[in-house]
């Protein structure tokens, strides 16, 4: 399955997305604009992993509630608030995936902020349910349908 056709399935642009998405290996066709949209919905999908760790007390991270909730600290905020946004602000999904990960960092903040103050339980259920899970799995799909509108625009 060719890059483009990988992104459209994650986009629900593409044929029965009800199935797993293999991985691609070869991710170099993912850079466009000065953002690799791979890593960037990789690095999404591990902040569950990240979050799960410090939940749990097994992560040798030290989080600040503050930074997390943050949008453009992670380098796709930083993208966003910078080079993405210059050359790609004109798309309408461009403005929707902004807006979402700014939610999708509040979200994130939240769960830590629960963490943090002992509410390990409350965390978990934020992070596996609710506005995060929702969160996440919108930037995904954001991600996937930009990469294939600037895709489709050249």
């Amino acid at each position: 399955m060719g890059m483009l056709n990988w992104f459209k399935r994650l986009a629900g642009m593409g044929p029965d997305v009800s199935t797993a998405l293999p991985i691609i290996s070869d991710e170099r066709g993912a850079e466009m604009g000065g953002l690799n949209f791979m890593t960037a919905i990789d690095a999404h999908m591990k902040w569950k992993n990240r979050l799960e760790s410090y939940i749990q007390g097994t992560s040798q991270e030290e989080l600040s509630v503050e930074v997390v909730s943050c949008d453009h600290q992670c380098p796709l905020g930083k993208w966003i608030h910078g080079d993405g946004g210059a050359q790609f602000g004109g798309f309408e999904t461009f403005g929707e995936m902004k807006s979402q990960h700014v939610q999708f960092h509040q979200c994130a903040g939240r769960v830590l902020d629960a963490a943090q103050k002992g509410h390990k339980e409350e965390a978990m259920g934020m992070l596996q349910r609710g506005d995060y899970v929702r969160a996440s799995e919108r930037i995904k799909m954001l991600l996937a349908k930009l990469y294939v509108q600037i895709s489709e625009s050249k």
